[in-house]
């Protein structure tokens, strides 16, 4: 067992040491299967929901997502103020579990749920998700997240690959058995973050000088208002979102355009050829990148350095798609993009919590994962709508798409500076600490010179 640990440590490129196996393999085991339970999910809902009520329906969907999601965040914090945090994760976890049961049994008896589930499996998509990254920063140090992250990261990519080719191999029978096997998969969650909260607390038990920080009680929003790190964390995954959605229109404008050349019965094939194709692309790279780049890219250029990746292929990649506006770019830039995001970026977000408080990582962190990416999403639609009127041209939303890069790069230099400064800090105040007694030392020979 630990040969083979060695031997993924060494493939991965990441740094696990002593004692702290047990505690990795908890996370990536959990990882997996929360992500494999969601692209499970993620696949059972297109059938539900564009059967009953079609794409119209869908996006009245996304939109009831975004109000829940901005209502749901306070109440979040409430219960977090009032429940140890990483307890209240394990409750969230069977509480999803049991929603899935409780979907499957009104889906059997006639009841139709595509809009309901497509609505909640939105929120159990970023709640879920932010609440394991929540615990994993609350349990491990800067410098253990830093080391371990792309290793526990690794388990998710997996685990999202395994789900969604057991939901492609299995949809054909009925869609609604698959959420029992997500649920199953949700209740292993459960039992494995409830273990992993005891491991944990014996983790941080045994960390020199660890002491106990009063609680904030302040919501969410309120902590991140007030904190300009966690205001500029806010904003670069807004502005990711608004440049990703933009990005998924501009393709979809290009294969629709595509399509509309061929017959009505090639139409099909060949949309969902097209979209087959690249979500295979994307799930590969992805997996090759949190596998065999992510853990070096860390160790090499740190948190902060990795940060400057995805401003700077959105500057660059849709600087060139608004000069030459071919679908063959396009693709290739959404490719680079979404496994980009899903790998890299998605662990540089996660670790990007580790030097900030407790209630931060619980409750700052939920605001930031489920508000502002829906925010993005919706700037984004607000951009479409405006340029559609303007009369834009696929040339003005790539423009504007480098335009809003630029803008992130800002973002992130700043975001930078303050990442460095948390993450360096405590060593900063060590050296000080180091050096007071010296300095008091030349104090006093300073003032007996004097005297004498």
């Amino acid at each position: 067992m630990q040969r083979a640990g060695r031997a993924i440590e060494r493939l991965i490129g990441a740094d696990v040491h002593d004692g702290e196996w047990h505690l990795v393999l908890l996370f990536f085991a959990n990882l997996f299967m929360l992500l494999a339970a969601y692209y499970i999910l993620k696949i059972v809902r297109e059938p539900l929901i564009l059967l009953t009520g079609g794409a119209v329906s869908r996006s009245y969907a996304r939109g009831v997502q975004a109000v829940l999601l901005v209502l749901l965040v306070p109440v979040y914090s409430v219960l977090a103020n009032r429940f140890e945090p990483a307890r209240l994760v394990t409750w969230i976890m069977g509480f999803f579990a049991l929603c899935l049961l409780g979907f499957f049994a009104l889906g059997e008896a006639g009841v139709s749920v595509g809009f309901a589930f497509f609505v909640w499996l939105g929120m159990f998509a970023t709640l879920s998700i932010a609440q394991f990254w929540s615990l994993a920063n609350d349990v491990m140090t800067k410098d253990e997240g830093k080391r371990l992250f792309p290793m526990v990261a690794a388990g998710g990519t997996i685990g999202g690959i395994a789900g969604a080719q057991v939901a492609a191999r299995t949809i054909d029978g009925h869609p609604l058995h698959l959420m029992l096997l997500a649920a199953l998969l949700l209740a292993c969650c459960a039992l494995l973050t409830h273990a992993t909260h005891g491991v944990g607390s014996s983790h941080r038990a045994r960390r020199p000088g660890e002491v106990a920080k009063e609680r904030d009680v302040r919501g969410g929003f309120g902590l991140v208002m007030h904190d300009r790190y966690l205001l500029l964390i806010a904003a670069s995954v807004l502005i990711l979102n608004l440049i990703n959605t933009t990005g998924d229109f501009m393709l979809a404008q290009f294969v629709n355009a595509k399509a509309h050349t061929l017959a009505l019965g090639a139409r099909r094939h060949f949309i969902g050829a097209f979209y087959g194709d690249l979500q295979t692309y994307v799930s590969v790279l992805a997996a090759a990148v949190q596998i065999l780049v992510v853990s070096r890219v860390f160790k090499t250029v740190g948190v902060g350095g990795a940060l400057l990746f995805m401003p700077a292929l959105a500057v660059f990649g849709y600087g060139a798609a608004a000069f030459v506006p071919v679908l063959a770019l396009v693709a290739t830039v959404k490719v680079v993009e979404n496994s980009t995001d899903y790998s890299l970026q998605n662990t540089v977000q996660q670790a990007l919590f580790l030097p900030t408080s407790r209630d931060a990582k619980y409750k700052a962190k939920s605001a930031i994962d489920t508000v502002s990416v829906r925010l993005g999403d919706l700037a984004s639609a607000g951009l479409v709508a405006v340029g559609a009127q303007l009369g834009f041209t696929l040339f003005g939303y790539a423009m504007a798409n480098a335009v809003a890069g630029l803008l992130w790069l800002w973002v992130v230099v700043k975001l930078r500076r303050r990442q460095r400064d948390l993450f360096t800090m405590p060593l900063a105040g060590a050296a000080t600490a180091a050096r007071l007694p010296q300095r008091a030392e030349d104090l006093n020979a300073a003032i007996q010179r004097w005297s004498a």
